[in-house]
């Protein structure tokens, strides 16, 4: 199994395509693995433990990085938004919709989240193990 790197939440300038869900499908499973966070499949929408964006804020706020306003920008710099972004909710759909295209191949609003492994020292970063994250799409189980 091959994991992707997500830069907080995906950072590039990539042009984005309106692919929502609704509401998500059952989630599948995530490989069994030592740095899978939320305990198994993290819901691409929505706040709070076991979401996306909850990593995401619990990365920021463990960093020490808790003013909104420092927030933003932090987010914008490594998400490399297109244009600046200036609210917290406008990062929020712009990054978890670029999760849900990028890396939710079967479309079911979940995705496996990691720690990364190893050092990262060429993103010179010092909140990196705080808010980079491995991801891969879920699998649907068989049945």
């Amino acid at each position: 199994m091959r994991n992707k790197i997500c830069l907080v939440m995906a950072a590039g300038a990539m042009a984005l395509f309106a692919i929502c869900s609704s509401a998500s499908a059952e989630p599948g499973t995530c490989p069994h693995d030592s740095k899978l966070l939320n305990d198994g499949p993290t819901l691409v929408y929505g706040d709070g433990p076991g979401t996306w964006w909850g990593l995401v804020m619990a990365g920021l706020n463990h960093a020490g990085i808790t003013d909104p306003h420092d927030q933003i920008v932090y987010l914008n710099e490594v998400l490399a938004t297109p244009t600046y972004l200036d609210s917290l909710a406008a990062l929020q759909d712009f990054n978890t919709e670029l999760v849900a295209v990028t890396w939710d191949k079967n479309h079911n609003g979940y995705v496996c989240a990691y720690e990364l492994r190893g050092t990262r020292a060429h993103y010179d970063n010092p909140y990196v193990d705080l808010t980079f994250f491995g991801i891969s799409d879920d699998h649907v189980p068989k049945k």
